[in-house]
């Protein structure tokens, strides 16, 4: 059985890459939490002060081991200024949790992707969040299709008032972008 790990977008990379230069660009020190670090491909030609990589992968770059999911709680987010969320899917749990930090180091920077299609489902965080726990397997694919408004709709509740993104159409719609916590 497949895992998550093993779904990577290794699309787009240069402008993913571009992406965090124009993001970072004003802070005066850069303080990176990588919570789906992979081989380290984003950060590697990026000068940073600090740079803490997770993977849940063995030997895939200079991480920790680990499930970012599952330890997130234990992570001091106070000593960080960036946090990326380049995942697969949307974890809607997982930014529920850092909009929501009472520890962030402000202000914070924030990198996602969203990953959807009609086929891509929304995770357990997001049915929960939403409660669609009684109308999401009956309509999979109506809800699979909104899980970036579901995303904004989030940010937006949690008073993120600007995102920067772009959109990338193939098989999937994908937005990589980021937003800040002021």
């Amino acid at each position: 059985m497949a895992t998550r790990t093993n779904w990577v977008d290794n699309k787009n990379i240069a402008d993913k890459i571009f992406l965090r230069k124009e993001a970072i660009k004003n802070l005066k020190n850069v303080k990176v939490l990588d919570l789906f670090a992979g081989h380290n491909v984003l950060w590697n030609n990026i000068k940073t002060d600090r740079y803490y990589g997770i993977d849940l992968e063995k030997g895939k770059g200079k991480n920790l081991e680990a499930d970012s999911k599952k330890i997130f709680d234990s992570l001091d987010l106070s000593q960080f200024n960036v946090i990326d969320v380049d995942s697969f899917g949307i974890d809607y749990g997982l930014y529920k949790k850092i909009l929501e930090s009472k520890n962030l180091k402000k202000p914070m920077v924030v990198f996602f992707t969203l990953i959807t299609n009609v086929m891509i489902g929304l995770n357990k965080s997001g049915i929960e969040l939403y409660n669609l726990q009684n109308l999401y397997p009956k309509a999979q694919g109506m809800f699979n299709e909104k899980g970036k408004v579901y995303f904004y709709n989030l940010l937006a509740n949690h008073d993120i008032k600007k995102v920067i993104f772009y959109e990338h159409i193939d098989h999937f719609a994908k937005h990589y972008g980021y937003f800040m916590i002021e």
